[in-house]
């Protein structure tokens, strides 16, 4: 006989006991009362099992409905039941699902809580979660009550492998033409109090939140300004919009945060001028050598010289490719002051919300084998969104996530 088997053995023990127990105390409950509406019917005790931390529970109530709608159990509102699940047990579950596949996610749990629940049963959860979660994430506050002298907003966007049902009729840059993604669009809000010993800025720690879905620009922006208002945005001495580059990111600046000082991550600008360099230039060691020059140049805001000798040494008729990248460059020029941005200690970078879309998306839905319908990865997103910004899992689990229809 083991340690193992007697620790495994007394677990179940313990859990058949609180689970006997459990089932006891919400019998208890009284019920809501709740007077029929005109046209309703009420239909007393109606058996179902709910899963909790012990394991299924049965449970009995009282069900309204009236024909043509959708009915409604007044007591799994009143003890805040989440489909068919506890408010312990699906947190528990929710949390492990936003990190690990379902399957793996199950094994988890019985790894280590015990308690045995089909994945099927934990994807059904987490649609649940999907309907009430995004709602709340926008409104969530701010972790300080001090205001911080800067407040940044970074958007972008990144492609999550679908279900071919999901890809119909949606244009792909593959040499099919077809679509293999759909964008999941993400925002990184953050806020800086203090730079380092070089000037360099520090971002505030547990001051991160993230936000994304599959919506539009013209829907995600507003989103993006409700939630940035909620963490503090107002109070800011500086707003700091970082972008990509991307034409529908600057619409989002413009339109939903027209006060903000728009700032071109410098490294895709950089991108820019090492793209010039090779149009310009066909020998590959002239191009990298120019290529470092100008970017010392964009670096110090010197971008005036930059265009005026790629423009010489590009002669009186530049290609079409040389013409492009000068007409990036002369394009953002008004986001590029990057030696100012530095002597105001800001960040001239958009890694925040980049990082953001490999750790809150690619961690979890670009795995190998990996294909979803909007409504199974928005649920996922709204979920790790939650878990990886700073308050957010604590303050969703605050709020009433049941999803019991009235009637």
């Amino acid at each position: 006989m083991s340690a193992e088997w007697i620790e495994n053995t007394l677990r179940a023990a313990l859990l058949e006991d609180g689970r006997r127990l459990l089932e006891n105390l919400l019998a208890q409950v009284p019920v809501p009362e709740a007077a029929p509406q005109p046209g309703q019917r009420r239909h007393r005790n109606r058996e179902c099992e709910v899963f909790s931390m012990f394991g299924p529970v049965r449970l009995c109530r009282d069900y309204y409905h009236r024909a043509g709608n959708q009915g409604a159990f007044p007591l799994d509102r009143a003890l805040g039941l989440i489909g068919n699940f506890t408010p312990g047990v699906a947190r528990m579950l929710s949390r492990t699902a936003a990190q690990l596949p379902y399957e793996e996610s199950s094994q988890q749990i019985q790894e280590l809580a015990g308690i045995k629940i089909d994945p099927s049963q934990i994807q059904r959860l987490v649609q649940v979660l999907g309907l009430a979660a995004p709602q709340h994430l926008v409104q969530l506050p701010e972790p300080a009550a001090q205001a911080a002298p800067q407040f940044y907003v970074s958007v972008d966007g990144t492609g999550v492998p679908m279900l071919g049902a999901e890809l119909e009729g949606r244009a792909g840059r593959g040499a099919d033409g077809k679509a293999k993604t759909r964008e999941v669009k993400l925002a990184a809000l953050f806020t800086q109090t203090k730079i380092d010993a070089e000037g360099r800025p520090i971002r505030d720690p547990d001051s991160t939140t993230y936000l994304g879905n599959f919506a539009c620009s013209d829907d995600f922006g507003p989103l993006v300004r409700q939630a940035a208002l909620a963490r503090g945005l107002a109070k800011a001495q500086q707003a700091i919009f970082l972008g990509d580059g991307a034409a529908w990111v600057w619409e989002i600046a413009r339109t939903c945060f027209p006060q903000a000082a728009q700032i071109l991550d410098y490294y895709h600008a950089s991108e820019h001028v090492v793209g010039l360099a090779k149009a310009v230039y066909a020998d590959p060691g002239t191009a990298g050598n120019w290529a470092l020059r100008w970017q010392s140049l964009l670096y110090e805001s010197q971008l005036d010289v930059l265009l005026a000798e790629a423009r010489a040494a590009a002669h009186e008729a530049p290609t079409e490719l040389v013409q492009k990248e000068l007409d990036y460059l002369e394009g953002n020029r008004d986001r590029m002051d990057y030696l100012r941005y530095r002597q105001q200690g800001w960040f001239i970078g958009s890694g925040v919300v980049e990082a953001g879309c490999k750790r809150v998306i690619g961690q979890r839905l670009k795995q190998s084998g990996m294909f979803w319908t909007e409504a199974g990865a928005a649920a996922i997103i709204s979920l790790r969104c939650a878990l990886l910004s700073s308050g957010g899992w604590n303050y969703l689990w605050r709020q009433n996530l049941s999803q019991v229809p009235e009637s």
